[in-house]
């Protein structure tokens, strides 16, 4: 009775079973862990402790050797770097507490501290016995960024003195802080020379303070000169880990402190430089070069060493300065100061220029005849020619074969023959040599920047097909491009003749490698007592020969003494809001290098052609091209416009990206015309020329429109420009056709390393004319305004 009263259930068949739903269960399935790494490899760690097994013995004897192997390495590394004083920059912004006031705080502070000072060159030495310990104190005028720069270069300590009366720092003050922090500042003290006593005016005082201090140093320590002791502050400093730059890690560097000057006899217009001071960072070595800052490079004589003129222990008698030992360079080993390749207007044999083009099918002759270069010069339609760069003729412009470590100055001899290379170089020289003191022509050139930059930015790139003279004269050194991606480009094509005296690195990033490999090893280089190297922490003093004016003086690199393309990538500082026209003169902090120089601005973007920039970008990252000496990365770059003869404005702040001469920045040109009929995909389009002769030299260029749609010319249509077009998709009346045509351009060669040392804007005044335009001119050092009295 029980089994008929059982239910009976229908069970699917085989091919009738509902599909199961997929579940991963707690955890992610593979798919979400893969989409979610996006390739990345992960790090396999292991969650086990390493030392979990070692017994309590064990343990300790590891603990004591990871904590000798440290002290080994910290004495190690002091014994390479030599007992140098401990270099400090003071920036006081307190008008009440000057930099020197300080030193002197500090100098009070032991009664056997010794201070010997030097106030010509703005340093101060003073040594405290009871640390151990020397201190070399900056006081660079707050008014000059430049000389403010040089010391905080060498620096291992930054001191600022900040306000605690005002709440709002000076606008000098606030732009000074801004370079100096894009520059990057070594571990930095904030002093304060007093607070108040009282407990609540004490808390808002340094409330105000932490908020004047945010922008730049936001949650930073602030030292009390009046409550801690001094001592305190010169202890911790001493304490302090260094934290050193790459310029600073693998480059020598010293700080004149005495300059001599030795006139040559048999060169009256050169002389001998005699520069003293501690040498700091790498080992110098004596057949290398030398960079002094502002001035250029130079090559050594001599290297004398001398004792020590601040001992930390001052001995009763004075003790005259004795030369302990003399180093000769040798000539046979010294680097020559071949920076550029030298010209050889006989010599005319120029590289064969591959002419096999890739045409579409169907193209003939007539056709493809546009693509192909010629000597046609063409005057910019946004920039007026420079009548002198067009009219020089470049037909001597030949590269020399020159190989020599690792360096190519000739291009590759594959397909290329005789022909000539023709300057594709756009003539941006505008009559920008302006009178500060005519108000309204700075006004007038002012709008016109910003006239020119707000077009760009709503049009760029557009102009209008000329009614005077065929459209195909005036863009006749222009190309079009099927992707500007993926289309080829030849480098090595139509060069000018500027790149004939520059080098080019076959390998950067070997070169690099090798260069850097070569600072490191000269540390064993010393310890193995190689005579041509000197070792860091020595008072020595330099003989720099034909030189015409001292600063602070910097070891190079193997090959970075030698002229190329200099790529920088750089980015727009936040508050400064000016137009900055493509090629306009510009000063470059670049490592410890100070030149001026018309750089060309292009996109920096994946690919091997970079579009070029009008105008410098409002936002993001750029790219600016230069010709200048080799300068490999990492190293820091700081922009600056020049807004008068003394005045400086940082406009942009980046690195150097590479030296590579092979970069393709390309110029565009976008022709555009209006739809006059259409019909669907068939559109009849004007005002992008104005003959018959135009439109079928420009027949194979493509076309396309804002909307995205992309199309062909098809025939013209009458003789006065109209033509008859057909896009893939229909065309709308009120959409604007373009056409887009490529041609490559170069920097100019206006490399000047011979700058003086200029102010920074510190007036309203000042800032009014900050945003005119510059006046471009070239201020050179003269020796005698550094010399010392003998």
């Amino acid at each position: 009775m029980a089994k008929d009263s059982e239910v009976t259930v229908h069970r699917t068949g085989l091919f009738n079973l509902p599909p199961k739903k997929h579940s991963s269960g707690r955890h992610r399935s593979k798919h979400a862990i893969a989409k979610e790494q996006k390739g990345k490899i992960g790090i396999k760690s292991n969650s086990q402790p390493k030392f979990k097994h070692l017994k309590k013995l064990a343990r300790k004897n590891r603990s004591l050797q990871i904590r000798s192997n440290k002290i080994e390495k910290i004495s190690e590394q002091k014994r390479k770097e030599g007992q140098t004083p401990i270099n400090i920059t003071l920036i006081s912004l307190d008008e009440a507490f000057t930099s020197r006031k300080l030193v002197e705080t500090f100098n009070l502070a032991d009664e056997d501290a010794i201070i010997h000072l030097n106030e010509k060159r703005q340093i101060f030495h003073l040594a405290v016995p009871r640390f151990k310990q020397r201190y070399t104190f900056f006081c660079p005028d707050t008014n000059s960024i430049i000389s403010t720069l040089d010391f905080l270069r060498v620096s291992d300590i930054l001191l600022i003195l900040w306000p605690i009366e005002t709440t709002n720092l000076q606008i000098a003050h606030s732009r000074l802080l801004d370079v100096i922090y894009a520059h990057g500042s070594p571990p930095t003290f904030n002093l304060v020379s007093t607070l108040p006593t009282s407990g609540k005016q004490r808390d808002s005082t340094r409330k105000s303070l932490e908020k004047l201090m945010a922008p730049w140093a936001k949650d930073s320590r602030i030292y009390d000169l009046q409550s801690g002791s001094p001592l305190q502050i010169l202890r911790q400093i001493s304490t302090t880990r260094k934290v050193r730059s790459n310029l600073q890690k693998l480059r020598p560097y010293l700080i004149a402190e005495n300059v001599q000057i030795v006139k040559n006899e048999e060169d009256v217009d050169s002389c001998t430089l005699l520069v003293s001071g501690y040498l700091n960072g790498a080992p110098l070595n004596i057949n290398g070069l030398v960079h002094i800052s502002g001035c250029g490079d130079f090559q050594l004589s001599q290297v004398v060493f001398e004792n020590d003129p601040n001992p930390l222990k001052q001995s009763k008698k004075a003790e005259p300065m004795e030369t302990l030992k003399i180093i000769k360079a040798n000539p046979a080993k010294q680097t020559q100061l071949d920076s550029e390749i030298i010209l050889d207007p006989l010599n005319t044999d120029q590289p064969e220029i591959d002419e096999n083009v890739k045409l579409p099918e169907g193209t003939s002759e007539y056709q493809a005849s546009w693509l192909i270069d010629d000597d046609y010069e063409d005057e910019d339609e946004e920039e007026e020619s420079d009548e002198s760069e067009s009219a020089e003729d470049v037909n001597e412009n030949t590269l020399h074969d020159k190989t020599e470590n690792g360096f190519c100055a000739q291009m590759e001899d594959e397909n290329y023959g005789e022909g000539d290379f023709h300057s594709v170089v756009e003539s941006t020289t505008m009559d920008e040599t302006i009178d500060f003191n005519d108000a309204d022509v700075n006004d007038d050139h002012q709008k016109e920047l910003f006239k020119k930059e707000r077009e760009n930015r709503q049009w760029p790139d557009e102009v209008e097909a000329p009614e005077g003279i065929n459209t195909r004269d005036r863009f006749k050194r222009y190309r079009g491009l099927k992707s500007f991606r993926t289309s080829p480009w030849d480098p090595k094509e139509n060069l000018t003749r500027d790149y004939a005296r520059i080098y080019k690195i076959v390998n950067f990033k070997r070169t690099r490698k090798l260069a850097l490999e070569a600072a490191k090893q000269s540390f064993h280089a010393v310890e193995e007592g190689d005579e041509q190297y000197c070792s860091p922490g020595a008072y020595v003093t330099l003989y720099i020969s034909s030189t015409h004016s001292p600063l602070i003086v910097f070891g190079l690199l193997k090959n970075e003494h030698r002229m190329s393309t200099l790529n920088m990538i750089l980015h727009r500082y936040p508050s400064f809001n000016l137009p900055v026209k493509n090629k306009e003169e510009l000063l470059f902090q670049v490592g410890c290098r100070l030149f001026t120089a018309n750089p060309v601005f292009s996109q920096h973007t994946n690919g091997q052609k970079f579009k070029m920039e009008r105008f410098m970008p409002s936002s993001g990252a750029f790219c600016a091209t230069v010709f200048a000496p080799i300068t490999f990365p990492p190293s820091n770059v700081l922009v600056f416009r020049q807004c008068s003869p003394e005045k400086l404005q940082l406009i942009a702040k980046g690195i150097v990206l590479d030296s590579n001469p092979d970069r393709i920045i390309l110029k565009r040109v976008r022709l555009s015309g209006h739809p006059f009929k259409v019909n669907k995909r068939t559109a009849v389009v004007r005002y992008m020329f104005f003959n018959r002769e135009d439109i079928e030299w420009f027949k194979p260029v493509e076309l396309y429109t804002h909307s995205g749609r992309h199309g062909r010319i098809k025939q013209a249509v009458g003789t006065h420009g109209l033509m008859k077009c057909v896009f893939d998709r229909p065309l709308s009346v009120q959409d604007s056709v373009l056409m887009n045509l490529y041609k490559r351009v170069f920097p100019k060669w206006t490399y000047n390393a011979e700058v003086r040392g200029r102010q920074f804007c510190i007036s309203d005044e000042v800032d009014n004319q900050c945003e005119e335009e510059c006046t471009g001119r070239k201020d050179k050092i003269r020796w005698d305004e550094f010399m010392d009295d003998e």
